[in-house]
């Protein structure tokens, strides 16, 4: 059989569009991942190599049923929306890059008095790298191609277009989200991988700030014209605040709290379904086959 003629059995699947991403996001990753599991692999160890396989999982994810869905559309609109700078204006930008250092700051001030003791953050390390040119750039690209960059080719950049074609925003933040979660699940078994961090997240504290997180991540990519270059820097803050920073773990509830009161707000004030002043869902490129697709595919 031909490669064209695969495709086209593929795309009558039901749910292709979706089975056929969580085959590479978490067919792929867990397969990696579980030998330093199974062979007991010290993640940054012996494991290393597997770590570093398994975490391209969604971006492969991303780039292969970008092809199979929408043809060699997918992956132009792809590159596009991972490089175009135009599609995020001035003020998104600095949503971009200021909102999760403002969450860490309003989560240190609010945890004060809710858990009865006054702390400060701790940016040791951030003004240790910042006097270290080299190291700073290390520790950044280690950042970038460690998570937000293969990740968000996935998340963002294929499947959460697929989930709006069915759902609402809010649902379709909220079901990324737990796909998200769930990817990370085989890091909390996996030998020596929480062990480098100075607090180990607790898993139903980390799946709460990833399923609200993605709420957040949604309300931002459908602002910027779907920019999956937004959304790489948008994930590298997160990730990169919450490492140069501290935060005792009697805090991590309200760091939850403050994410969750954020995600009330944007329902709120914008409402469940896009998530947009003007109601409007940004659409990609039509899916190929598209007499099959959902009327939402076509908006």
């Amino acid at each position: 059989m031909s490669l064209t003629g695969f495709l086209q059995r593929w795309r009558r699947q039901p749910a292709h569009d979706v089975v056929g991403f969580l085959l590479f996001s978490h067919g792929w990753t867990w397969a990696w991942w579980g030998v330093n599991v199974l062979a007991g692999y010290d993640a940054f160890g012996p494991g290393l190599p597997f770590t570093v396989l398994g975490g391209v999982g969604p971006l492969l994810g991303g780039v292969v049923m970008s092809y199979v869905t929408y043809g060699r559309a997918g992956l132009v609109d792809l590159w596009e929306r991972l490089t175009d700078i135009d599609r995020i204006p001035l003020r998104w930008a600095v949503v971009t890059v200021a909102l999760f250092p403002a969450l860490v700051v309003v989560t240190a001030v609010v945890a004060s008095p809710v858990v009865g003791e006054f702390f400060s953050l701790d940016i040791g390390e951030l003004a240790a790298l910042l006097a270290d040119p080299g190291g700073l750039v290390g520790t950044v690209v280690v950042i970038l191609v460690g998570g937000p960059l293969p990740e968000e080719i996935g998340w963002r950049g294929y499947l959460l277009d697929r989930c709006q074609a069915r759902w609402s925003a809010l649902a379709s933040g909220v079901a990324v989200g737990a796909v998200w979660a769930v990817w990370h699940a085989p890091l909390f078994v996996m030998p020596g991988y929480f062990a480098t961090f100075d607090f180990a997240p607790v898993p139903s504290l980390f799946a709460a700030n990833i399923l609200l997180g993605s709420v957040i991540y949604t309300w931002l990519y459908n602002n910027v014209g779907r920019s999956v270059l937004a959304l790489v820097v948008f994930h590298f803050m997160e990730n990169f605040v919450g490492q140069m920073t501290a935060i005792p773990p009697t805090a991590e509830p309200v760091g939850v709290a403050v994410r969750a009161l954020v995600v009330v707000g944007l329902v709120v004030v914008l409402g469940a379904g896009t998530l947009r002043w003007d109601g409007r869902v940004p659409s990609p490129p039509a899916p190929a086959g598209i007499s099959n697709a959902s009327p939402r595919d076509r908006g």
